[in-house]
C-alpha cells in the first residue's frame, strides 16, 4: 500500500487541484464532503493510505449541469462491486464510475486487498478496455491537471474533462498474447501469473508500459457460448482475458448491467456548497 508522508503529499495535492477547480468552474465541478474516519471503518474496506487521505477530503465529485452530470465515487462507501464480465470476480474493484455500460475502476486484489491501477470498460467495444491510470490519486491529479488548463472558462473546462475521461483512443494499443504463446522465455514474475491460467487465457504486460494504452483482449476462436472476463493480476501490472464457459456475456444491442449492482451511479452525491480546507 502506499503510505507515509509521500502518500499524504499526493493525496493533498490531488485535492487541492480539485478543490481549485471547483473554486474556478463551479458549474463544471462540485465536489463532496469527505467522510469521517468512523464512516471510512464502517465501510469494511482496506484502503491504502493515500485513498484514505483524499477521500477524506472528498469523497467524490460530479461533472457537468445536474441533468446530464457524470458522477464519480472515490469513496467504496457501497463496497467492492459485485463484479461481472467487464470488470472481473466480486470484490476485485471499486468502481469510480458507470453509465450506459461504461465504467470505470480501480484494481483492487482481493486476497490482499491492496489498491492498484485504474482501468475502464466500455460497451461499445466489449472486446476492449483500456489502463488509464497508476492510481487512484494519479487519475484525479491527472483529471484535475487537464481541466485547469482550461479554467475559469466553463465550457472548455467541460471539453477538457471529457477528453480526459475518453479513455478508448489512447496509444499504445495493445493486444493481449494467449497463454501458451507467453510462456517460453517468460521471466518469473510473468512465469508465476501464467501459471495460474489456462491455455486459451490472454496476457497483456503492463510493467513497461505507461497510462494510457488500450487493451484487446478478444475471445478465442474455440470459445463458443463463452466470453471473456478481464481480470488482473500482481495489483494491475498484469492484465487477464480469462475465458469463462457458461452464458453471461450480453448479445448484440443489449445495455451491459451486469457490472454493477444496478442504480448505482444514478443514487444522489451530496455535494459541497463552497470550497473547505
Amino acid at each position: 500500500m502506499n503510505a507515509g508522508p509521500e502518500a499524504a503529499g499526493s493525496a493533498d495535492r490531488a485535492w487541492r487541484m480539485l478543490a481549485e477547480l471547483a473554486e474556478r468552474a463551479p458549474r463544471a465541478m462540485q465536489l463532496a464532503p469527505g467522510a469521517g474516519e468512523d464512516e471510512i471503518a464502517a465501510w469494511g474496506v482496506p484502503l491504502p493510505e493515500d485513498v484514505r487521505q483524499l477521500v477524506r477530503r472528498v469523497r467524490g465529485f460530479r461533472v457537468g449541469a445536474p441533468e446530464e452530470a457524470a458522477v464519480y465515487r472515490l469513496a467504496p462507501e457501497r463496497g467492492l462491486t459485485p463484479g461481472g464480465w467487464s470488470i472481473g470476480p466480486p470484490g476485485s474493484a471499486h468502481l469510480l464510475h458507470e453509465a450506459g455500460g461504461n465504467a470505470l475502476f480501480v484494481d483492487v486484489d482481493s486476497a490482499s486487498g491492496a489498491w492498484g491501477r485504474v482501468f475502464a470498460a466500455t460497451a461499445d467495444f466489449r472486446e476492449t478496455w483500456a489502463y488509464v491510470a497508476p492510481s487512484l490519486v494519479d487519475w484525479v491529479t491527472g483529471l484535475a491537471r487537464a481541466a485547469l488548463g482550461a479554467a475559469p472558462d466553463e465550457e472548455p473546462v467541460l471539453e477538457r474533462l471529457a477528453e480526459a475521461a475518453h479513455v478508448f483512443s489512447y496509444r499504445p494499443d495493445l493486444r493481449g498474447v494467449p497463454v501458451l504463446q507467453a510462456r517460453p522465455g517468460a521471466d518469473p514474475e510473468l512465469a508465476a501469473v501464467l501459471a495460474g491460467l489456462p491455455d486459451e487465457a490472454l496476457v497483456v504486460d503492463l510493467r513497461e508500459v505507461a497510462a494510457p494504452a488500450t487493451l484487446h483482449l478478444p475471445s478465442p476462436p474455440g470459445l463458443r457460448g463463452g466470453h471473456i472476463e478481464f481480470q488482473r493480476r500482481l495489483g494491475g501490472r498484469f492484465a487477464v482475458g480469462f475465458p469463462r464457459t457458461q452464458a453471461g456475456r450480453p448479445g448484440p444491442g443489449q445495455r451491459v448491467r451486469s457490472t454493477t449492482t444496478g442504480a448505482w451511479s444514478e443514487a444522489p452525491l451530496p455535494l459541497r456548497a463552497s470550497r473547505s480546507t
